[in-house]
């Protein structure tokens, strides 16, 4: 059974976004909601708030234009506030739009000021991916990284026949796959990603503070980030593994589509990336789920990089580093 579970009160959001006190209580809890937000979606908003139009915010972020307003349609459902007014004329935050924009400027360090502001150095990845699982990956880890270095990073959400004419034109720079290229395709990395069954704090199978059962859970719904083929392939490993039957419902919502709000407000069992997981829980919001002494999926995915890369340095050396902010486990690039 897939399909979002928590439909949008749209006549309820309506009302919230344009009545004064409403307003007031956005600024109360403003800084749980900029929580709640996901790294994809930080950076949708990044490039909303630095060009004057969805079209040119597309074009940055070398997404669709569709994708992006259904981007920012998600963001403002989430956050119960519009954040832009649209015309004709493009797009212009709201009071509320500007506030969310400067605190997205913080979590991302610094807002790019555009290609002109970069080191003439600094090489632009192009990376896609095929799994909203690993589009997630790419996001937290792209958030780290601009802590630190100068770097313009292109995500392209893929099919699978798209990758190998755009690796081999010299399109894409490298591609997240759920599973590696054939043998003759060299320079592989292979990424460690974990993915970590989570329920809310205040579940009532955690008040009553006994250790959990496959049982316990079972009949639980639970939330998938992807349905990709070789997740689904993990996901029947691990249950077996931890003597679980498989689930009777299972809900599909991408990791980055706002996952962590309906993880919060549910009673499923959510399958969250596992950096995402450490910081709900750090945070109060969710606790980590041990069955059978396990409390972990593994579900590694695979960095191919472009024949072209080996042939520039700085690019060939970029991509290395932020391999490593993936969690490449290969001690040298190719080897």
């Amino acid at each position: 059974m897939l399909g979002h579970p928590f439909p949008v009160n749209e006549k309820f959001t309506s009302c919230y976004n344009y009545d004064e006190y409403q307003k007031r209580i956005f600024l109360c809890v403003f800084p749980c909601l900029m929580k709640r937000l996901e790294p994809r979606q930080l950076l949708v908003l990044a490039a909303l708030g630095r060009n004057s139009s969805i079209h040119s915010a597309a074009r940055d972020l070398s997404l669709t234009q569709s994708a992006v307003s259904k981007a920012l349609a998600e963001i403002e459902a989430q956050m119960a506030a519009t954040l832009f007014t649209r015309s004709r004329q493009g797009i212009e935050p709201t009071a509320l739009g500007k506030l969310v924009l400067r605190r997205v400027g913080h979590l991302l360090d610094v807002l790019d000021p555009g290609a002109g502001h970069h080191e003439k150095q600094a090489p632009v990845l192009k990376i896609g991916y095929i799994s909203d699982l690993h589009g997630m990956a790419l996001g937290n880890a792209f958030v780290r990284w601009r802590q630190s270095q100068s770097l313009k990073l292109r995500l392209l959400d893929l099919e699978f026949e798209q990758v190998l004419p755009l690796l081999l034109q010299a399109d894409l720079d490298a591609v997240l796959l759920d599973e590696p290229m054939n043998d003759e395709w060299t320079g592989q990395l292979r990424i460690s990603s974990r993915v970590v069954p989570v329920l809310r704090t205040h579940h009532p199978l955690l008040k009553a503070g006994k250790s959990l059962s496959p049982k316990d859970v079972q009949a639980l719904d639970w939330i998938l980030p992807t349905l990709a083929v070789s997740w689904h392939r993990a996901f029947q490993d691990w249950t077996a593994k931890v003597g679980m039957e498989a689930p009777a419902r299972i809900w599909k919502i991408p990791a980055g589509h706002g996952l962590s709000t309906v993880v919060a407000q549910s009673d499923a069992v959510a399958c969250l990336p596992a950096a995402q997981a450490s910081f709900m829980q750090q945070a109060g919001v969710v606790r980590p789920i041990e069955l059978a002494g396990d409390s972990g999926i593994d579900v590694p995915a695979f960095l191919l990089p472009g024949p072209h890369v080996r042939g520039e340095p700085a690019l060939h050396q970029t991509l290395v580093q932020f391999a490593q902010f993936l969690g490449s486990r290969e001690a040298a690039y190719g080897e």
